[in-house]
């Protein structure tokens, strides 16, 4: 029988953490057998994932990297991203998405998003189109589809690309087609804290396109085409291979629980639905929402922020300043307004989603919010 070591990833006086991480013990002896090897780097297990996540997402190519940064990087550079050019992304977000245009001497030009859904709006996108505009990088923010169609319809209108960035949505279906098989080319992220992970840092490209596989592939190795043949600029973003092992034993359990992430997802939604000062998370038709996070739209963020701590309960603040008003973007002359993006803001609070939550912890967490607005 499969056996799991529990790793949390939080305070451990916690009664209900924001995170809890485990590993079976057949994987921690895989990684123990690879590290016995010799072979760390970039081996047969890396090779493995590549197949397997392409297969899992219906694309014909992927690429392991070592971050989802890395991953958004490659993605950019196979578009032919460059100094100059424009890139529309959400601000509510995390800030990988603008650092990796900024990198590549591109501007990164910040989207409102929908209220509802938290991803790009597509009504705030066609007033901020120009000639120097070259891709649009929907979020599926918190593991829910972003509006796909109606990007897709505005990229081929002004001839524009599309790079998901799917690192919080693994799993996820829109319209019966998993993101990262949606756009030109999709991105991933294994971080420990993502439905999908590898033991560390990590990251996945996926692309139907075997140009901008090869790309992408060459960026991720120095460039290299065969052995200490350098054909294009690139850099070490190589996965190592223990974490292919770990990313692999994720891939396989990553359904069953992002079917329990939605058990706990609906559990919330049924117990603080009826709260008039509380929002739960909206899922429109067609889409498959995998719950990365579990936030709430609610009033007196910061006060009941205090009372989950006093009640033992971990929360997240996702985000708290979006990136538009970070100052990094402020020094780089980014600055600009986004209303719904500044009030939600203030509004969010994510509650521990993840596989690993019991009943009891369910209902201490909703019968304390209860406690608080009741």
């Amino acid at each position: 029988m499969r056996q799991d070591t529990l790793i949390t990833a939080s305070d451990i006086t916690m009664k209900v953490p924001i995170i809890n991480l485990s590993l079976d013990d057949e994987t921690i002896d895989q990684v123990v057998n690879v590290l016995k090897s010799g072979m760390w780097a970039e081996s047969k297990n890396v090779h493995k994932l590549e197949k397997e996540f392409a297969n899992y997402i219906g694309v014909k190519n992927a690429r392991a990297v070592n971050s989802g940064t890395a991953a958004i990087l490659c993605g950019l550079h196979a578009l032919g991203i460059k100094r100059g050019d424009e890139v529309l992304v959400p601000s509510f977000s995390f800030i990988a998405s603008a650092n990796a245009v900024l990198n590549f001497g591109a501007k990164p030009i910040f989207v409102d998003v929908d209220r509802e859904t938290f991803n790009m709006s597509v009504d705030d996108i066609p007033s901020k189109i120009n000639e120097r505009t070259k891709a649009i990088m929907p979020v599926h923010l918190y593991g829910l589809p972003a509006a796909m169609d109606s990007l897709e319809e505005i990229a081929e209108k002004h001839d524009l690309a599309i790079i998901e960035d799917a690192c919080q949505a693994h799993g996820a279906m829109y319209h019966g087609k998993r993101c990262g098989s949606l756009g030109d080319i999709g991105t991933f992220s294994l971080y420990p804290t993502k439905n999908m992970f590898c033991g560390g840092e990590g990251g996945l490209i996926t692309t139907d396109d075997d140009q901008l596989h090869e790309r992408a592939k060459l960026y991720s190795n120095h460039g290299q085409s065969a052995k200490y043949i350098h054909s294009t600029v690139g850099f070490n973003f190589r996965m190592q291979d223990s974490n292919a092992v770990i990313a692999r034993q994720s891939l396989d359990t990553l359904d069953s629980r992002n079917q329990k992430r939605q058990a706990n997802a609906s559990y919330y939604t049924e117990s603080l639905g009826e709260i008039t000062d509380i929002e739960t998370p909206l899922v429109p038709d067609g889409l498959t929402h995998v719950y990365h996070q579990y936030t709430l739209k609610v009033q007196k963020r910061d006060a009941l922020a205090k009372h989950l701590r006093e009640h033992q309960i971990g929360f997240g603040i996702h985000y708290g300043i979006p990136i538009h008003q970070q100052q990094s973007m402020i020094d780089a002359g980014l600055s600009t307004k986004l209303p719904i993006t500044e009030q939600l803001a203030r509004e969010v609070i994510s509650l521990p989603i993840h596989s690993h939550l019991e009943q009891r912890q369910l209902e201490h967490v909703t019968s304390t919010i209860k406690q608080f607005y009741m």
